[in-house]
């Protein structure tokens, strides 16, 4: 038994008029071509659906036990091909996006802005290091990755900000006068705290670059988070080598110092894998790149 979908609105819409040429009007098609699709809908069904009588087409006793049934499918059908033109133009449907402490404010910001053009597409903003962005973006679980510029052809990028390095030291270990500021003693006096490596690999490349090329020391102890390093740094613990977003995250007892020179500073872009077709992802590249056309610096350090 085989029926498609067009034969069921014929049926439906031959019995919500009870007349085949209004019918054919409403369905844009010749009385011919109604007829047709009724005739192949009962062969396929091995039923008679409607007797055509002085009175138009009524429907038979089967016909309207049918008639609820088809009615839902039609409808079922109409929302199927709503649905399908709304993801194909990239204003339904789910987005995946990976994000660092870089993109910490920027990413969830262009994610709103986003929502209030397609409220109908669900965002999954997800924390990952740039390399698990990478990965995932090769492989197609991700859609869209806030991170270090790539280092594959595959993938493109729309260069959005400009990190670097700070020094955070206890607020109540500063000196008045920020110019009086040592890095080299301050890495000396106090413990060099840092992310697990495992944690953060791009970042703790970047810091250990930073030192080996400025031939800087320090004594380092670890911790499994960026929060849980500021809280260190806060009761006094230790200093950290951070990124200049960090501030989004620091309170007042934790005071940034901007570092400079060699291995200082990253950029991190918006990348995308165009192997993969995504009407949505390229929705949101078309906003993020109108809203945020060229590339910025994090936010100043206190």
């Amino acid at each position: 038994m085989k029926f498609d979908l067009r034969q069921l609105q014929a049926f439906v819409t031959l019995a919500d008029t009870a007349n085949y040429r209004e019918a054919a009007t409403r369905l844009f098609i010749t009385q011919p071509a109604l007829t047709k699709q009724i005739q192949g809908l009962e062969q396929a069904l091995g039923s008679t659906l409607f007797n055509r009588g002085r009175h138009g087409a009524e429907l038979t006793a089967i016909g309207a036990q049918l008639l609820t049934q088809a009615s839902a499918l039609v409808e079922h059908g109409k929302g199927f091909e709503r649905h399908a033109l709304a993801l194909a133009s990239g204003v339904a449907g789910r987005l995946k996006i990976g994000f660092g402490l870089s993109s910490f404010a920027l990413a969830p910001s262009l994610v709103a802005r986003f929502k209030q053009q397609v409220a109908n597409v669900m965002v999954h903003l997800q924390d990952m290091p740039s390399a698990i962005q990478q990965e995932q973006l090769l492989s197609g679980q991700l859609q869209l990755g806030f991170m270090r510029r790539p280092d594959t052809p595959q993938l493109q990028e729309h260069r959005l900000l400009t990190d670097r390095l700070v020094l955070a030291v206890p607020t109540r270990m500063t000196t008045p006068d920020p110019a009086a500021f040592d890095l080299q003693q301050a890495l000396a006096s106090q413990p060099l705290l840092q992310m697990v490596g495992h944690r953060c690999p791009g970042l703790s490349q970047q810091i250990a670059g930073f030192l080996g090329a400025n031939r800087l020391t320090g004594m380092i102890q670890e911790a499994e988070d960026i929060q849980t390093l500021v809280a260190l740094v806060a009761a006094g613990i230790g200093n950290a080598i951070l990124p200049r977003s960090v501030s989004f995250i620091a309170g007042p007892d934790v005071t940034l110092y901007p570092l400079s020179g060699p291995c200082s500073e990253w950029e991190i872009s918006m990348v995308w894998n165009p192997g993969f077709a995504d009407p949505i992802r390229d929705h949101f590249i078309q906003l993020a790149i109108t809203s945020q056309p060229t590339p910025i610096a994090a936010l100043p350090e206190r």
